[in-house]
């Protein structure tokens, strides 16, 4: 027996000094262009297999499974949040309208200061997380979230409609913070390509159309109650947030790296994209409403565009840390889907504020009933996200965006041909059904691709880039639209002409979208196929 456990010894002895040896001669030959990638192989030979097997990056994230719980409930609050303060304000438009005895076609700056504001911001807030911390980040921006939604409840008091607007944005500038930072965490928790981290992105997806539903009914329920009483539609929002809050603080693990990649903020970058960001959307929105051939309208939009023009010129040529990585400005099918993304849900935009406007101004609805037609979005919502879930593996995620992008279509299609005197139950409660597809099968699809095409160092670039198409584009092409509406129907006296008009311009945005994601599809689907027919070609041996 001693005799076979000393051999043994040797033979180890041997082998490793054989290691040893072969390790200085290897060495020897390393260049220093070589050292990251050695790194690389040497993390995955000593990675332990639990963590290999786990479907987290480090499975000490979470303390236990009530934990992970409570993180997954407080992202998609998070999202039901922001989806809920866009259509607050839509429900009860009329009622704000004439508490504050607005004039000259304010209403459209009810909706449009939130998303205007979040999605000029949401650019470089990601950046932020992933340098300075996501978790911090997105506290803090809680923080002021709350103390805006009260400031927005109390400017009835003021008898200011513009203090009114100017809340909403610093509300949209505070929600900035939030958004691109949980999906930033989401990335760096789970795997890449992973059935749990597709279905945590899918189930915040889902929380868009139910925070659309719960936003639009609640201060439905509010005004209609008490018009006087429209504040506390801001006060309950407030609440919510204070309670995701500490929910977040808890459920957030402390040890999510924070810029192990030594990153410095592009603060030069960060100016330049939110003055031409900001700049350009005023201008679409308060252009339909001052007149177009307003000089400092004209001036603006000029300013705009060449600081935007600055901004990519700057990027692309003179930034030592861009806030667009090169993986971003150089990788064509990231652009197309940000395009898509950005198409997708301008048309929603437009979509939201007629479908309010129609049944508020046209239908003349209650504030509650129509707040409450939104119910089939938390419903159907639901059911989008269990499919995406199930099925994303199974169907790729570029199928996915372009049937989001039909989607999105055939909503806005259906309103545009919606007549007047109809029950709801017929042609809208369909409308509501295929545009909760469109939502849940766009933002989850796009946030994947996003994700798992970006290296672990900017996921939270990942998550600012979806969440400025889905906000900005709201804002944005809701200037267009209503640039539109106010040169069809210059009289004012024909609102359903107007609407179409505005309806017909969402279409063709939707259009463009399904255009893009079929030629993001086809390559797809092409590259798939050259790479099996390289798989299946048999060497010649000869």
């Amino acid at each position: 027996m001693f005799r076979i456990f000393n051999r043994k010894s040797h033979r180890s002895e041997e082998i490793m000094e054989s290691a040893a040896s072969s390790i200085t001669e290897e060495t020897s030959i390393i260049k220093h262009g070589d050292i990251e990638e050695i790194e690389k192989d040497v993390i995955s030979q000593t990675e332990t297999p639990q963590l290999e097997h786990s479907k987290w990056q480090n499975p000490d994230y979470f303390q236990n499974q009530w934990q992970e719980y409570l993180f997954i409930f407080s992202c998609m609050m998070s999202q039901l949040l922001n989806q809920a303060a866009t259509p607050q304000t839509l429900s009860i438009m009329n009622i704000i309208t004439d508490s504050f005895n607005s004039e000259g076609g304010k209403e459209t700056w009810l909706i449009a200061s939130f998303p205007l504001v979040s999605g000029s911001f949401i650019l470089i807030s990601g950046r932020i997380g992933d340098i300075y911390g996501l978790k911090k980040t997105l506290v803090g921006g809680y923080i002021f979230f709350i103390i805006w939604s009260i400031i927005s409840g109390l400017t009835k008091y003021s008898h200011s409609d513009t203090f009114f607007i100017v809340s909403r944005a610093f509300q949209g500038l505070s929600i900035a913070f939030i958004l691109p930072n949980v999906m930033g965490i989401v990335g760096n928790i789970y795997k890449p390509d992973s059935n749990r981290k597709n279905i945590v992105i899918s189930m915040i997806g889902a929380s868009a159309p139910i925070g659309a539903f719960f936003g639009s009914l609640f201060a439905g329920l509010i005004g209609t109650e008490d018009p006087d009483q429209w504040p506390w539609a801001f006060y309950a929002f407030a609440i919510a947030s204070a309670f995701n809050l500490a929910i977040s603080i808890y459920s957030i693990p402390n040890s999510v790296p924070t810029n192990v990649h030594g990153f410095a903020m592009d603060w030069i970058g960060s100016v330049l994209a939110v003055i031409g960001l900001i700049l350009l959307n005023f201008v679409w929105n308060q252009g339909p409403i001052v007149g177009w051939q307003t000089a400092y309208i004209i001036a603006l939009l000029v300013v705009s565009v060449f600081f935007l023009a600055l901004f990519f010129t700057y990027e692309v040529k003179y930034a030592e840390s861009p806030l667009l990585p090169v993986e971003v400005t150089k990788n064509r099918h990231i652009i197309m889907i940000l395009a898509a993304l950005f198409l997708g849900w301008g048309s929603f935009g437009i979509f939201s504020f007629y479908y309010f406007s129609f049944l508020l101004n046209l239908r003349h609805y209650s504030a509650l009933w129509a707040g409450t037609t939104y119910f089939m979005f938390a419903i159907w919502g639901t059911v989008a996200a269990v499919i995406v879930g199930a099925f994303i593996k199974k169907i790729s995620a570029a199928f996915i965006l372009f049937m989001s992008m039909v989607a999105f279509n055939i909503g806005i299609i259906m309103l545009s041909v919606t007549p007047v005197d109809q029950t709801y139950f017929r042609m809208n409660l369909g409308t509501m059904i295929i545009l909760s597809f469109g939502m849940d099968m766009s933002f989850p699809a796009a946030a994947i691709i996003l994700s798992d095409g970006l290296t672990m160092q900017y996921q939270g670039m990942a998550g600012s880039l979806a969440n400025t198409m889905v906000n900005y584009s709201m804002s944005l092409c809701l200037g267009m639209g209503t640039t539109v509406e106010r040169q069809i129907n210059k009289s004012g006296n024909d609102l359903l002409k107007g609407y179409r008009g505005a309806e017909y311009l969402g279409i063709g945005l939707a259009g463009l979208g399904i255009i893009i994601t079929a030629i993001y599809l086809g390559e797809i689907l092409w590259g798939k196929r050259k790479q099996h027919l390289a798989a299946n070609v048999v060497p010649d041996l000869s």
